[in-house]
C-alpha cells in the first residue's frame, strides 16, 4: 500500500491536477508488472501497467515518471527496459503507451526502445500519440 502512496504522491508532482484522477484509477488497477525504483528509501521513479486486453494479451504503460531531480541520469531508462522485458516475459505480445505529442525526450527515448507511433489520440487536456511495441 505504502508503494501506491508513493507513487500517487509523485505523480502529483509531475501530472497534471486533470490527470490525478486517471493516475489513480491506474494505480488502483496496476498490475505486479509495474515498477519501482528507490534510492535511499526515496521514490525515483515509476512504471505503472494495466492490461488493456486479456484476449490479444495487450499491456499498458499508463503512466512513467522520474522525480526532476533524478531526471537525466538513466533511471527511467533502465526501469523502462526491465518493465518492457517482465511484461514480455509473462506472456503479453505488445505493449501500447500514450505520449503527450510535445513531449519530444519522451518520444524519443520510447523510439529508442523499440515503440513506434501508430495513431493520434486526443486526451482530455492534449494531444497525445498511441505507441507500440510487438514482441518478437
Amino acid at each position: 500500500m505504502a508503494v501506491k502512496h508513493d507513487i500517487l504522491s509523485l505523480g502529483q508532482k509531475l501530472f497534471l491536477p486533470e490527470e490525478w484522477p486517471s493516475l489513480r484509477k491506474s494505480i488502483h488497477e496496476m498490475l505486479d508488472l509495474s515498477r519501482t525504483l528507490y534510492i535511499q528509501n526515496k521514490l525515483v521513479a515509476f512504471v505503472v501497467v494495466n492490461q488493456l486486453d486479456s484476449i490479444d494479451r495487450c499491456a499498458f504503460l499508463s503512466y512513467c515518471g522520474v522525480d526532476p531531480q533524478y531526471q537525466g541520469k538513466g533511471y527511467g531508462s533502465k526501469l523502462l527496459k526491465e518493465t518492457l522485458a517482465g511484461i514480455f516475459q509473462a506472456g503479453f505480445h505488445t505493449i501500447r503507451l500514450h505520449v503527450d505529442d510535445w513531449n519530444v525526450d519522451a518520444r524519443k527515448l520510447y523510439e529508442r526502445l523499440g515503440f513506434h507511433i501508430i495513431g493520434n489520440v486526443q486526451q482530455s487536456h492534449v494531444s497525445c500519440f498511441l505507441m507500440e511495441k510487438v514482441g518478437n
